[in-house]
């Protein structure tokens, strides 16, 4: 079977996120996403204890997997996932197929997450800590 590529979700489930999410009232949050990525065709979810992200609430991470080789591009990082707005945000764009540049499969950012973006950068490194 080859690799379709998809979204690389990287989400904050630490102490102080899992926390914002109950206060939220989205403590369901991180199911909801993980519901989304399985539905998802090709999307990889990685949860982390901490993204090192707590001055920006909780934080999650998207990147596109190329086909073939699963490398993921550079991520989007937002914050503040734990509102409904902005989980109900994340939970449709990784449904929509994530980001890319006109990649096949690829969702625009919806009108939700578009304040939470904090950045774009390097590639989410999945593996063991350096």
């Amino acid at each position: 079977m080859t690799d379709t590529g998809g979204p690389l979700v990287a989400l904050c489930v630490g102490h102080r996120c899992a926390a914002l999410r109950r206060l939220s009232g989205t403590a369901d949050g991180v199911d909801r996403v993980a519901e989304a990525v399985r539905s998802t065709s090709g999307a990889v979810l990685v949860t982390a204890g901490c993204l090192g992200g707590c001055d920006r609430a909780a934080l999650a991470a998207l990147a596109r997997r190329a086909p073939g080789t699963g490398q993921p591009g550079p991520a989007v990082w937002l914050s503040e996932v734990q509102t409904p707005e902005r989980t109900a945000g994340l939970v449709a764009w990784v449904t929509a197929g994530g980001p890319g540049v006109g990649g096949a499969g690829a969702g625009p950012l919806p009108a939700s997450l578009r304040t939470a973006v904090t950045g774009v950068g390097p590639p989410v490194r999945v593996g063991p800590p350096r």
